[in-house]
């Protein structure tokens, strides 16, 4: 992290703006190379925390950091990452669907880019919807579930989210073929 103006110590309670939870920072510090605690970290100076964040989810790459109790605006720049590619991945097994839950959830801890949520298949049963930036993301987060975590896994065809623009004005986001409006 990075602090753009007054001071991060231990102890302090800082709040998440993405998220809007507050959290109490447990240990700051820097690298050089490898980490080392410090008693603070001030304007202009790069390090790491430590704080009592229950979710993964909670926290956003780029997110703002803020003093609870004189909270301030985000910072200007941030831009919340989008997926561009859809595919569908399911495991050869279906009993090994939790088991592939577990290990995309863990992807996803150093990967912000990469989003995913339950879906089914007549064909396939129990898998998932995965987002990915682009193709070559897509390619790794499939080697990545085969290599680290031992996964078999089927991958549908890539799709990507059309906007339509009805006759009517209306906009659809439409992710199949079979959903395209006649109008």
């Amino acid at each position: 992290m990075r602090v753009f103006n007054g001071e991060l110590k231990a102890a302090m309670l800082v709040k998440l703006l993405h998220s809007g939870k507050t959290v109490e920072v447990k240990e700051v510090g820097s690298f050089n190379p490898k980490p080392y605690v410090r008693e603070k970290l001030e304007t202009g100076e790069t390090g790491y925390i430590t704080a009592n964040i229950k979710s993964p989810l909670d926290v956003k790459l780029g997110d703002t950091l803020t003093d609870s109790r004189i909270p301030s605006p985000a910072l200007a720049g941030f831009r919340e990452v989008h997926p561009m590619v859809f595919s569908g991945i399911y495991p050869i097994n279906t009993a090994d669907y939790e088991h592939l839950k577990a290990n995309l959830a863990k992807l996803q801890l150093n990967d912000s880019a990469f989003v995913y949520q339950s879906e089914s298949s007549v064909a396939l049963g129990f898998g998932f919807r995965c987002g990915f930036l682009g193709l070559l993301h897509l390619e790794i987060v499939q080697e990545r579930l085969r290599r680290e975590y031992g996964m078999d896994i089927i991958a549908t065809y890539p799709s990507v989210i059309y906007e339509v623009l009805k006759t009517n004005g209306e906009i659809l986001h439409v992710d199949n073929p079979e959903y395209l409006p006649d109008r």
